[in-house]
């Protein structure tokens, strides 16, 4: 048997948790390991998202949305999907740029955008 301790200090962690509704921008990056190309989604504005603890909370169903829709949509399942979020869009912007960069130059890869074919909805 494993003894279970919680302390006062971890309800007050979760308790304390600052959540704050500000602009979110996110966008997708989907990748095989076994497929030279990269697809990314525009960077998308999502109303009403909300911020906690510089996290963006549910973040995972996005990622989801886009993998699911990768499969069944576009036929190719199996794909890794993440996405990356910033309250700016310049900042998204950067941090897509140097994330193309590296996938292009140092892993050969080929960049494709999906357009307006794939929307984010808000989670």
């Amino acid at each position: 048997m494993v003894p279970c301790v919680v302390s006062a200090k971890d309800n007050k962690k979760k308790e304390g948790k600052k959540k704050v509704e500000t602009e979110v921008y996110v966008m997708g990056v989907s990748l095989s390991f076994s497929d030279s190309v990269v697809y990314f989604t525009e960077i998308q504005h999502i109303d009403g998202a909300v911020i906690e603890d510089k996290f963006l909370p549910n973040r995972h169903l996005y990622s989801y949305e886009l993998k699911d829709y990768m499969s069944f949509e576009e036929g190719m399942p199996g794909r890794t999907s993440f996405v990356i979020f910033a309250d700016k869009r310049a900042t998204l912007a950067k941090k897509e740029l140097k994330i193309k960069k590296r996938l292009v130059e140092q892993e050969g890869k080929t960049v494709r955008y999906l357009g307006d074919k794939f929307k984010f909805t808000k989670h």
